[in-house]
């Protein structure tokens, strides 16, 4: 099995007590230890917080999953994939290419449920799934 990759779009679902089809997954995979969130994730999931609750909520669910750092190579190679994209007429915003090459490098599956993921030409190998 890849170690998952948690995108915001799909903590936000799991913290509303939505049903993803990926959730049994999730969970064995949390359970085993290959579970990863970054930075972009948590910024994104706190700005989004409307109370010290929520907030504490997404602290709580996050413990639960491995953390995994940016590094310098991280920002370099979203800049070159977003100059790519760019001249394709397509864009990607930064935190989503740095994601992007952030699982790449790590050799994750994207999890997530945001279909703009999907423009990221194949050579790139980006591994992801759009649960339903």
């Amino acid at each position: 099995m890849i170690p998952l990759f948690l995108d915001t779009s799909v903590v936000i679902s799991l913290l509303r007590g939505d049903q993803i089809s990926a959730l049994n997954e999730i969970i064995n995979e949390v359970k085993l230890g290959n579970v990863y969130y970054n930075g972009i994730v948590l910024t994104e999931l706190i700005s989004g917080a409307r109370s010290e609750k929520y907030k504490q909520q997404i602290l709580k669910m996050l413990s639960g999953i491995k953390y995994l750092s940016l590094e310098f190579g991280d920002y370099q190679e979203a800049g070159v994939l977003r100059n790519r994209l760019l001249s394709k007429g397509l864009t990607m915003s930064t935190p989503d290419a740095l994601i992007a090459v952030h699982v790449i490098k790590n050799r994750l599956k994207l999890l997530t449920l945001d279909s703009f993921f999907l423009k990221v030409p194949t050579e790139y190998n980006l591994q992801i799934e759009i649960p339903n």
